[in-house]
């Protein structure tokens, strides 16, 4: 018989033979269901899987300390990890800066109808680290366009690169200017990020890039976003989005700026109350 026939029978043969993983496939039916949702609960996945809540725990500390899973402090709802297999310092260092802000977040959105986020740096592009979505028209497709938003066009990004030091936003930005990516572009010409730092500083928030969706898309909304300070450098933005066909910017920071500027402060004194430790070094 032909050598390689011989070989791939004796593998096809090999695999019919063995038992497959029953803990293994109920984990990765798990991961699927949590991948699918975005943001589920273990009574939405005991429903969606239909394994017991006990069971569901083991899995989920599994793929957690494998650095699969991420549970968001803010609503008590599993969501994938930002990046798959990500463990360490920096993963660590996120867990707990949402652990600290998610008793100001909480009060936050109950005085603001519409999603409150929480982001980050992750190298030249910014982080959601977990979110609680209010049931509203922006609650479809918000999370899958926001989840790593582009720096130079998100409220959240180019709330950091406004309120970042100086050297660090050099940094970001000369990385940006070698990105091939057109929503990068804007790195390239400094006098205009300069006029947008000048701008944040005046009014001490900052709004997405209202150029980056036409005025007829489905996926176009506004957003403005906070900083978050501690010892002298940014450790996250708060955002808010809407949609602009029912609220206009103005009224947005008319109404709820200073409650988010509240909800920084307060987040603010709680990191500086428990010693929080600055960022990582990013990657």
């Amino acid at each position: 018989m032909n050598l390689f026939l011989e070989a791939r029978m004796s593998d096809t043969m090999g695999t019919q033979s063995v038992k497959s993983i029953d803990a293994l496939r109920r984990g990765l039916d798990v991961m699927l269901a949590i991948q699918r949702s975005s943001a589920v609960t273990l009574q939405e996945l005991h429903r969606q899987t239909g394994l017991s809540k006990a069971t569901l725990l083991r899995i989920l500390k599994t793929l957690q300390q494998a650095g699969w899973v991420e549970r968001s402090e803010h609503d008590k709802r599993y969501v994938p990890a930002s990046a798959t297999g990500q463990s360490g310092p920096t993963a660590a260092w996120r867990t707990r800066l949402s652990a600290l802000a998610a008793p100001a977040r909480a009060t936050l959105q109950r005085l603001v109808p519409w999603p409150i986020d929480l982001g980050v740096r992750d190298g030249t592009a910014m982080l959601i680290l977990d979110t609680d979505r209010p049931r509203n028209g922006l609650a479809v497709n918000y999370r899958a366009l926001g989840f790593r938003p582009p720096m130079l066009l998100s409220s959240l990004g180019r709330c950091y690169l406004s309120f970042c030091p100086e050297e660090e936003r050099r940094e970001i930005l000369a990385a940006l200017a070698r990105s091939p990516n057109d929503f990068d572009r804007g790195a390239r010409r400094p006098e205009n990020v300069r006029r947008m730092v000048a701008h944040a500083r005046d009014l001490g928030y900052v709004a997405r890039d209202p150029t980056s969706t036409s005025l007829d898309s489905p996926d176009r909304f506004g957003a403005v976003s906070v900083p978050l300070r501690h010892e002298d450098q940014v450790v996250g933005c708060l955002s808010c989005a809407w949609l602009p066909a029912v609220k206009s910017e103005r009224e947005i920071v008319s109404a709820h700026l200073a409650d988010m500027q509240q909800a920084a402060q307060n987040i603010e004194r709680k990191l500086a109350q428990a010693g929080f430790a600055p960022p990582p070094a990013n990657e």
